[in-house]
């Protein structure tokens, strides 16, 4: 790997744990006092956050086969993402989840809608990725479950709650 390779990867990897500090981690009245990832915080302090910068999604599946049915996550930058469009980045989601053998994979294409709960946050100059979030779904169902009780979903549309409640079941 290149020098210049490396030092994107180090600015790709600070950026995204800097945005969880100033964003992911901070309460937010749209989420009912909880921060919009209530498990940010804990997981960094207690290092279950992996990170991994990618640029063809064939990586991703790799890491996917190596994550552990555990309270960790993989957080993957995905460098390559101007390969596919929004709908197929969505539909390879849908796949991945569709087999997901007991891990869960969410996604976020850069040309997605911009999240409005979620707040602004003015990166490092990293160069552009998309986001990609790797966890046991077992572990996403437990946690997902306890923040329910406590309001986070209240203000989620009911067709989100929905699709909340049915990937819980699965």
């Amino acid at each position: 790997m290149s020098y210049l390779a490396h030092k994107e990867e180090a600015l790709i990897c600070a950026e995204i744990e800097d945005w969880s500090h100033k964003v992911l981690e901070v309460s937010s009245k749209e989420f009912n006092g909880l921060p919009p990832c209530p498990y940010a915080k804990q997981a960094w302090a207690r290092n279950k956050v992996r990170q991994s910068v990618i640029n063809n999604l064939d990586e991703c599946i790799e890491i996917k086969k190596n994550c552990p049915d555990d309270d960790s996550v993989d957080v993957v930058a995905w460098t390559g993402f101007n390969q596919i469009t929004t709908e197929e980045f969505d539909a390879w989601l849908d796949k991945q989840n569709d087999e997901s053998n007991g891990i869960w994979t969410i996604g976020f294409h850069p040309d997605h809608p911009v999240d409005e709960s979620i707040g602004e946050f003015e990166g490092n100059g990293s160069p552009e990725y998309g986001l990609i979030l790797i966890q046991s779904h077992r572990h996403l169902t437990k946690s997902s479950q306890a923040i329910f009780k406590r309001g986070y979903y209240n203000n989620y549309s009911n067709q989100d709650i929905k699709h909340i409640k049915q990937r819980n079941k699965i």
